[in-house]
């Protein structure tokens, strides 16, 4: 992703120890990260690479997708979460001793269980023995899974890893399996030698999927169903190879994520240009969302609450689908908005500052707050601060 800069300007901060505690952020002015207990001793999570590679993707894809970054959307939400674990995969990839590894271990499968697709592997060891919902068995998140696309409006606020539900760590894991999967079969695909694929065609793939995914996130208008917004883009920015294009639409189709419909009618090769050309166009207005109010008398705050809602106009309509393959409608951006706000207060995540009185308030124990109220003329404003990968999934009521 060639930048110009980071969205605060030319330098972006690193902050390797910023105190105690399993976490690692991303605030739009540094990368920070924490130190905490192990399994065998002190982590430090700035010594991750896929931990620290995950905090630089959250960093690229808001330096050129800014809207997301306030976007009332859990898809949203979910997805620069995934954005962070594909920015890991890739970075990984760019080794050459790894590419050898990985296909000599994997008898040139790329898509399978492996030191690849096992991110963070001591990060979630010490997430476990915090709390075994924490992290997946072996790692933080595995790119292998199994996960399809489930409307998350009706999935629970939190759940162990072993299940799907609307937390943004979570709920990503579906389009960085659909990601990490379309990586695999089109390795398969394209090798020279069937079933057995060079690290050289491994990193020529993945970097051609990177840019496929990077061009699917600027053309797509920031939109309550994002995940299939971006996994249409990205389809039509594979129809420069037919290979890329058949397996992109298989795997989305297949996860659910794009609906055979969808799929069927997406634009031919012809409006790529006039697509590239209309995200060149909204990367340069930079345009902030609308504000929508929601009513907040439950949470506390007298007045409403202002949030910014995904309510991009559409281009094209696009859909996932259900478990029986019927398009889904998305969930209107206040809906959205609301199911992502319902999230963030059930999961103690929000700073109410001085804007809810002490006994109005729900509290967890959670120290890493990932967005805060701000009073304003009407009630409250909803601000995030960051993007957080700790101790935040789960928590106990007090």
């Amino acid at each position: 992703m060639p930048l110009t800069q980071w969205y605060g300007g030319p330098n972006l901060n690193v902050v390797l120890d910023m105190g105690f505690g399993l976490d690692a952020n991303y605030d739009r002015t540094a990368l920070n990260f924490f130190h905490g207990p192990g399994v065998t001793g002190t982590v430090f999570t700035c010594e991750s690479p896929d931990v620290s590679c995950h905090e630089v993707g959250h960093a690229v894809l808001d330096a050129f997708k800014p809207g997301l970054w306030g976007a009332a959307s859990q898809e949203v939400s979910a997805f620069h979460e995934s954005f962070g674990d594909i920015s890991a995969l890739m970075s990984a990839i760019q080794i050459p001793s790894l590419r050898t590894a990985i296909l000599s271990g994997s008898g040139g499968n790329l898509y399978t269980t492996s030191r690849l697709s096992r991110l963070a592997e001591q990060f979630g060891s010490a997430l476990r023995a915090q709390d075994p919902g924490l992290a997946e068995a072996d790692c933080l998140r595995n790119a292998v899974n199994s996960f399809n696309y489930q409307n998350p409006t009706t999935l629970p606020s939190a759940a162990p890893m072993c299940q799907l539900s609307s937390e943004p760590h979570s709920f990503s894991r579906i389009f960085t399996g659909a990601f990490f999967e379309i990586l695999g079969v089109s390795l398969a695909a394209k090798a020279a030698i069937p079933g057995g694929p060079t690290e050289a065609e491994l990193l020529a793939v993945a970097d051609d999927l990177a840019g496929f995914l990077v061009q699917g996130v600027k053309c797509s208008p920031i939109a309550p169903n994002w995940y299939a917004q971006v996994a249409a883009n990205m389809v039509i920015a594979t129809q420069t190879d037919p290979i890329y294009a058949s397996i992109a639409k298989g795997v989305f189709v297949g996860r659910s994520i794009l609906s055979l419909h969808s799929v069927s009618s997406l634009p031919m090769m012809s409006n790529v240009k006039s697509l590239a050309a209309a995200a060149k166009s909204a990367t340069a207005a930079l345009e902030p969302l609308p504000l929508v109010a929601l009513p907040a008398s439950h949470h506390g705050i007298d007045g409403v609450l202002f949030v910014e809602a995904a309510a991009e106009p559409l281009n094209d309509i696009v859909s996932a689908a259900d478990f029986k393959a019927e398009p889904i409608d998305p969930p209107s951006a206040i809906a959205a908005a609301k199911a992502f706000v319902d999230d963030l207060f059930m999961r103690g995540q929000i700073d109410y500052g001085a804007v809810v009185d002490p006994e109005r308030r729900l509290v967890r124990n959670h120290k890493t707050k990932t967005h805060a109220l701000v009073k304003v003329d009407g009630g409250a404003r909803l601000e995030r601060r960051l993007f957080s990968c700790g101790l935040c999934a789960r928590g106990v009521i007090h």
